[in-house]
Order: C-alpha cells, then sequence, then structure tokens
C-alpha cells in the first residue's frame, strides 16, 4: 500500500502537471498526437497479426468493462524519465473514460531497456503499485530478456486484464518479517517527509491558483486549437479516432501518478 508521502507526492505532481502548459517530449520514433488503436507499435517488435490479436483484446475488454489499456512501443526516449513521459502521455490521449478513470498504459522503451505501466486514478485499487510492480517482473522482464517482446506485452496485458474483469489473477507475494521491520522504522521517516510536503504545497498551491487564473483572463475570448495542451482534471481532448470498430477512441481519463516501472 503506498505510504503517506506517495500520496502526496502524487497529489503534487498532478498540480505541476495541471499548472504548466507542456507539450510530449521528443523521443524516438515521435508518437502520434492521437493513436488510432490500443497497441501502438512504434518499435516494430511486434508482427501484423500479434497487434491485430493484441487490438481484439483490448477492444473486447473495454467493450466488456469501459476501462481502456493502451500499450506503447517506442526504441528511445531519448534522455527522458520514463515516469514523466508515461504520465503525460497517457493525459494527453484521454486513456480512460471521463469520471471513472479507468485507463492503463504500458510503455517500452526498447533501446533504453526500461517499462513503465500507468494506471488512471479509478483503477489504483484493483491495480496498486506493488501489484503492477510484480506484473512488470513476473512476466514482462524475464520474455523482455530472451527478446521475446510480443509474448512479454500478451502476458501482462492478459494479467491486467484478468484483474481489471475480476476474474483470479497475479497475487503479491507476502513481506518478509526483515521487510515488515524495515518498513516499521521507515514510517518515523515517512512523517517528517508528509509534513515537509503539506508546507511545500500550502506555498505551492496558491502560486499555482494565481498563475492560472492570470493564464485564463489572457486567454479568455480566444479560439480554440492554439498550440498548448493543459494537463488538467478534464484529462484527454475527448477527441475521438477513425478506426471504426476496431479502433481506440480517448475517453478523457485522468492519472494521477499511480504504477509502476522497471528495467531488464
Amino acid at each position: 500500500m503506498a505510504s503517506k508521502a506517495d500520496n502526496i507526492l502524487k497529489v503534487l505532481l498532478c498540480l505541476l502537471f495541471w499548472a504548466c502548459p507542456v507539450s510530449l517530449p521528443a523521443v524516438t520514433p515521435p508518437i502520434p498526437a492521437h493513436p488510432s488503436q490500443y497497441v501502438v507499435d512504434l518499435a516494430g517488435v511486434m508482427d501484423a497479426g500479434a497487434r491485430a490479436r493484441l487490438n481484439g483484446m483490448l477492444r473486447d475488454l473495454e467493450a466488456k468493462t469501459t476501462a481502456q489499456v493502451v500499450v506503447l512501443t517506442l526504441h528511445s526516449l531519448e534522455g527522458e524519465p520514463i515516469e514523466s513521459f508515461s504520465h503525460q502521455t497517457a493525459v494527453k490521449w484521454g486513456i480512460g473514460k471521463k469520471g471513472k478513470d479507468n485507463g492503463v498504459l504500458l510503455t517500452v522503451a526498447v533501446k533504453d531497456r526500461k517499462y513503465r505501466i500507468e494506471v488512471g486514478y479509478g483503477l489504483e485499487s484493483v491495480l496498486p503499485d506493488s501489484l503492477v510492480g510484480s506484473i512488470g517482473r513476473r512476466y514482462l522482464v524475464p520474455h523482455f530478456k530472451k527478446g521475446d517482446f510480443a509474448g512479454g506485452i500478451n502476458a501482462a496485458v492478459a494479467e491486467i486484464s484478468k484483474k481489471i474483469t475480476g476474474g483470479p489473477g497475479d497475487e503479491v507475494a507476502p513481506k518478509s518479517p526483515g521487510e515488515t521491520a524495515a518498513s516499521k522504522e521507515g514510517e518515523g521517516e515517512d512523517d517528517r517527509i508528509v509534513l515537509i510536503l503539506v508546507i511545500l504545497a500550502i506555498v505551492l498551491v496558491p502560486i499555482i491558483l494565481i498563475w492560472l487564473i492570470s493564464r485564463w483572463i489572457k486567454k479568455r475570448g480566444k479560439k480554440d486549437g492554439g498550440g498548448y495542451y493543459w494537463f488538467g482534471g478534464s484529462g484527454g481532448s475527448g477527441w475521438s479516432s477513425g478506426g471504426g470498430d476496431s479502433g481506440f477512441s480517448g475517453g478523457g481519463g485522468d492519472f494521477g501518478g499511480g504504477g509502476a516501472s522497471g528495467d531488464w
């Protein structure tokens, strides 16, 4: 379970993303502004048949649960931290339904040997950080080490889908006595971190609100479609792809930094 400090860090990150109009960072190859499918295999690690099967699985998952799971592979993040890149991409693409925030983005950077499972607000209780971390280590890492990216992605997505639909899935291994003791020893430090973060939040929030209001006043009356994308509470932009029944259509889901990263 996430600590108080982790939760406050997520809130602060969300405030910063909300306050700053940013565009997606440069990566290799550049990602599309809006994906037309659930699988965006820019690294080319899946053949056409594997992509089609996975797209079908994720389309059926959304039809059954309204949850949206998207897979993105790329060659390199070009030095960008995968955590910030994944969060910005998930919000920009509007993965998950607005109000339900039930989206998941699996990002794989092949050359960097890094992956991230980003989880929307509405699924954090179903897919807590500890669980998605276990899914990554159990399914992604062993396959990726063998160069079997399609197999690892399919196995991880299948496990995530099981948890979303309420079926039997992976379980997090219980903590050892040593880990439990270490956790208790860290509680005092967590409390100090919480106090510091609360103080920072008290200072930052008024500044951010004033900045947002001033920006809104300046922009009021201008036409939509400018060069900015606001990472706000609405999540995505409400766009719809032209992929038909098999395509992906962003629903405006929001993300708070939940998930897990790893490498292989």
